[in-house]
């Protein structure tokens, strides 16, 4: 095959053409620092830059939201661990009690009981980044204060028992917070069976005592109504010593439903089973129902419920330096009560212990992945610039030994024509 010279030209052109291009290629690399410029550079690299950065910003959000989180819940440890602090202070106030004598020391006891409150009131109002650390969901006022006669501390807001999350993963959320109920609140919990051969129409009943903030007992009354297979009506009332209901107005019948597999609670009108908050506020009632461990199986019928404690400690206290007040040593039902809230302070100071323990490690984790896949892209994108340098040089020295020949055929081809 004969090569001709229009072959020759067109080859000499194109590869003129190509060393410039690598030329402008290589010097716009090392002057940007990326190997990819456009995607045609690289379909595949490109493709899995995109992937990679979307990873990486879906990362970057995780981490700022635990940044954000660990503020939130550094600040409810050290409000927990100061309200530990200021109880434990009590108990030993309460234990020095047994050698006191006369008015005037009880009137002394009484006055450092209330500075007591008012440092818990405050430690349990604390709040961080503008949401109250104990306040659960609702942030529009501060979580507890003094009744309107300042004789009781209340809860102000209509719910303290929400609970915030964020997410640390793509599937995985996080609950970050101590809710106001979980930690300073009464709760009555629901426990034991009921019997899957109860005929439909027939009634499960229990009782429990509970207490208003005064220390009132009452009555809870809790019933079960069989409608359907694995279905009950529950209601509920509150009763005072009389056996009359305080409640303004019946509340409205829950149709609770049991797994027919395991016996499980498995929705409460339609949802996923839940704390019931009760407030009566004007027979100052207020805690929350926690059915949600009741269970349906085939055994006798054995419903129990109890409280965790019987006034919360805010109140507790207060009955406490009242009784100081009137000359009267706390009763050791009230010492007991203050002595409980305590260690389950310290449970839920070991809660929020593992919760930053587990962000701590979540954060971690994330750091691992980001690194990795910073790695996986500079090694995708980034210039060696060394090798690019050597390669341009290269490329330049090709570039000009092209421009020599070229000037030298197209001296020898015009001397020719001439």
């Amino acid at each position: 095959m004969r090569i001709s010279d229009l072959i020759l030209s067109s080859d000499f052109v194109n590869n003129f053409t190509n060393a410039k291009s690598k030329v402008d290629d290589l010097q716009t690399q090392i002057a940007t620092g990326n190997k990819i410029q456009k995607p045609s550079d690289s379909p595949d690299g490109t493709a899995n830059l995109i992937g990679w950065n979307s990873q990486l910003e879906q990362l970057n959000t995780f981490s700022s939201n635990i940044d954000t989180a660990s503020s939130f819940v550094q600040d409810t440890t050290s409000a927990m661990q100061s309200i530990q602090d200021q109880v434990t202070n009590v108990l030993t106030t309460l234990s020095g009690l047994n050698t006191t004598t006369g008015n005037a020391n009880l009137n002394n006891y009484a006055d450092q009981i209330n500075q007591t409150i008012q440092m818990l009131l405050g430690l349990a109002n604390t709040s961080s980044n503008g949401k109250y650390v104990f306040g659960g969901t609702d942030f529009s006022s501060e979580p507890f204060g003094y009744s309107a006669d300042k004789t009781t501390v209340q809860v102000l807001p209509n719910d303290i028992s929400g609970v915030q999350n964020i997410k640390t993963s793509q599937n995985i959320s996080q609950q970050i917070n101590m809710s106001g109920t979980e930690v300073f609140g009464t709760i009555v919990s629901g426990s034991g069976n009921i019997d899957s051969s109860t005929s439909i129409g027939s009634p499960v009943n229990s009782q429990t005592n509970i207490y208003d903030s005064l220390g009132n007992q009452y009555t809870f009354d809790v019933n079960y109504t069989k409608t359907a297979a694995n279905t009950y009506s529950m209601t509920y009332d509150i009763k005072d010593s009389n056996g009359n209901s305080v409640l303004a107005s019946a509340p409205a019948a829950k149709t609770v439903v049991f797994n027919a597999a395991n016996g499980v609670m498995q929705t409460v009108d339609g949802q996923s089973p839940a704390q019931i908050h009760i407030k009566v506020p004007s027979q100052n009632i207020d805690f929350t129902f926690d059915p949600t461990s009741v269970k349906e199986s085939n055994n006798t019928s054995t419903l129990t419920y109890s409280a965790n404690q019987k006034t919360d400690i805010f109140n507790t206290l207060i009955a406490i330096s009242n009784s100081l007040r009137a000359g009267n040593l706390p009763t050791q039902d009230q010492i007991k009560q203050v002595s409980d809230f305590n260690n389950r302070m310290l449970d839920n100071i070991s809660k929020i212990g593992n919760t930053t323990n587990q962000l701590s490690n979540t954060k971690a984790l994330i750091g691992n992945q980001q690194t990795q896949l910073n790695t996986l892209m500079s090694n995708t994108q980034s210039v060696d610039m060394a090798q690019a340098v050597m390669d341009l040089q290269n490329q330049q020295n090709l570039l000009q030994m092209s421009y020599k020949l070229a000037a030298s055929v197209t001296a020898q081809s015009i001397l020719n024509y001439m």
